[in-house]
This record gives C-alpha cells, structure tokens and sequence, in this order.
C-alpha cells in the first residue's frame, strides 16, 4: 500500500483547499456576471421606455396642444398678403385724393390744402421738436405743418366729416402711427372736437 508522507498529505489538503476556493471564487464571478447581465436588461428596458415617452410626449405636444393664439406659418402668409394689399390700396387711395386735390386747387386758384371758413378734419401722426419737414411738403397738399409751443406737428388728410377721419386714422394705426389722433380746423386754426381722442 503506497505511503503518504504527512507533509504531502497537507499538500493535498492545501490544494484541495485551493480548489474549492478556485470553484467558489467562479462560482461568484459567474452569479456576478449574470446579476450584472440582469441589471444591465433592466435599465436598457427602462431607458427604452422613458424614451418611448419622451417620443410620445413630444409628438402629442407639438400636433394637440398647439396655444390657440399660435397661427400656422400659411396663415400668417396669407395675412401679410392680405395687409400688403391692404397698405397698397390705402397708398393709392391717399395718392388719387392728394392728385384730386391738387387738380381742384390748381382749378380753383386757392392756396393748397385750405378750405376757407369750412370746418376740416385732420389725423395728426407727430410733432417733432428737431424735425422740420417742410421743406418736403410744399407740394402735397394733404399734408399739415402745424408750427405750435417750439413743436413742428405733422398731420395727414382733409376730411369733411369726423367719421371719414376716424376711418383714416384707424388705417394709421394700423399701418404703425399708434399715437396717430384727430385735430380739427377752421381757417387754418386748431378748434376743440366735442368728443375726446
């Protein structure tokens, strides 16, 4: 019967010992491996759906709940159209009445832009303390300097009725003169208009 030496006997014992630590220790890295595969899924299933939802959220945000004060960028063409057309018909129509008016005066021999003893109507769009524009406006007759208090004051229109001059100043405003107001006149002086604008 073959003999073992106690010193190989603890040997054996010591690598007996080693390999159940060496089974053990792959043992654990293989449960570690796998709960770390685990983990792994999970989070990737929780980030597929978080940005499922984000997917989701963006979409329903940009198609359903659109402000109702938003307009499509079609809608907002087609109003530039139509106020372009608008300020073109409001030019032509301030260049036909100016052109009327000067072939009126020049048949009248009267001075331009005055109706003597008539009341008229004017939509005041400035006074400027720096700016004198009357170099410009000698020959448009719808046109007013008014030289008041150091101010130069510049009003557009001849209106025979406070209706016709609220409609012109309404355009005013709408075209950008937001301080645009009615005067009114009586041989080339301001008189005061009963109803406050």
């Amino acid at each position: 019967m073959p003999f073992i030496t106690d010193e190989e006997f603890e040997s054996y014992k010591d690598l007996e010992e080693s390999k159940r630590t060496a089974e053990f220790t792959h043992k654990k890295a293989i449960e570690h491996e796998k709960e770390s595969s685990r983990k792994f899924k999970i989070a990737t299933i929780i980030l597929g759906i978080i940005a499922l939802l984000g997917v989701a959220g963006t979409v329903y945000f940009m198609n359903f709940s659109t402000p109702s004060n938003m307009i499509s960028q079609k809608d907002h063409k087609a109003q530039v159209a139509l106020m372009e057309g608008k300020i073109a018909g409001l030019e032509e129509t301030i260049q036909n009445l100016s052109m009327n008016q000067e072939l009126e005066a020049g048949d009248s021999g009267g001075s331009a832009g005055t109706l003597t003893d008539e009341l008229v109507y004017a939509v005041q769009i400035g006074a400027f303390e720096e700016k004198d524009l009357s170099m410009y406006s000698e020959n448009f007759v719808n046109f007013k300097e008014i030289k008041s208090g150091g101010f130069n004051k510049y009003a557009l229109g001849n209106f025979e009725s406070l209706n016709e001059a609220k409609k012109f100043r309404r355009e005013l405003v709408r075209l950008g003169f937001r301080n645009a107001f009615i005067a009114s006149y009586q041989n080339g002086k301001r008189i005061k208009i009963e109803e406050a604008w």
